[in-house]
């Protein structure tokens, strides 16, 4: 199932944060919820448990709730901060299609991004602006998607994580530069090889691939907003050979650069 197609169309039913006090306790009943209900911990540890499995959640976790299933919910004698939004996708989604579990369970380790998301996507909702609520949610939506799930990871996978996500801002933010496994390698005290594995695993494309796509999309910036020509704009991004620059961005684009300055 393609996330892109998935997520067009959403519908949010309701949203809200809960801030869980020492007596609570949660049970959806026998048919549980006619929706689907993402759920984000803040703060805090308990479980969800269902007829056949049990989720430890804490700060980061994240879960996916399916319609028409029981859930109990529990803490550890600490206050459960959640975030979460009932939701219907616009095709006819069952739960088999993400999972043979009860529920889709994963660690969010770039917490800051999915809380300010998610805060947006209330704060938006409760303004009467659902259209603009279901766009946020929608990205937030990708961003769980993309994670790994909660069983497959452990604490120095995230770090690992965000160590990919910190070459990718480096790259993001100069891709003119230099840029090249064997010196994140190093830097990191990994093997380039380790390190090319790591990125491919996480980003979903090569190292290489993503240096030339964050290139291309500077220099259609470039060739859009500036008057350097098609050489100027090739050398200002660090290529020493215009024709493979030229090759490279017909190959990401579907056009030549001449073309596509005239086109924008």
């Amino acid at each position: 199932m393609k996330t892109q197609n998935l997520l067009q169309n959403i519908k949010i039913n309701s949203c809200g944060i809960s801030d869980c006090d020492a007596a609570w306790h949660w049970d959806t009943g026998k048919n549980g919820f006619q929706d689907f209900d993402l759920w984000f911990v803040l703060r805090g540890k308990g479980r969800i448990i269902t007829e056949h499995e049990t989720a430890e959640v804490e700060r980061g976790s994240c879960l996916l709730l399916f319609p028409d299933t029981h859930y109990i919910g529990e803490h550890d004698n600490e206050h459960l901060l959640i975030m979460n939004v009932h939701f219907q996708f616009s095709a006819e989604i069952s739960a088999e299609s993400f999972s043979s579990s009860s529920f889709l369970h994963k660690q969010i380790y770039d917490t800051g991004y999915m809380r300010q998301t998610l805060a947006r996507v209330i704060r938006l909702y409760n303004a009467d602006k659902s259209e603009s609520a279901c766009a946020f949610f929608a990205a937030a939506l990708s961003e769980y998607f993309e994670t790994g799930a909660a069983e497959e990871k452990s604490e120095p996978r995230g770090i690992k994580q965000n160590l990919v996500k910190k070459i990718c801002d480096r790259i993001n933010l100069a891709p003119e530069e230099t840029h090249s496994l064997s010196a994140f390698a190093e830097e990191y005290g990994y093997s380039a090889d380790y390190i090319g594995k790591l990125f491919s695993r996480a980003v979903g494309i090569s190292f290489s691939e993503y240096l030339a796509n964050t290139r291309i999309n500077k220099a259609k910036f470039l060739l859009s907003s500036t008057e350097l020509s098609v050489e100027g704009v090739a050398e200002a991004l660090g290529y020493y050979d215009t024709c493979y620059f030229i090759r490279q961005f017909k190959r990401i684009t579907g056009t030549s650069p001449g073309r596509y300055r005239k086109e924008k």
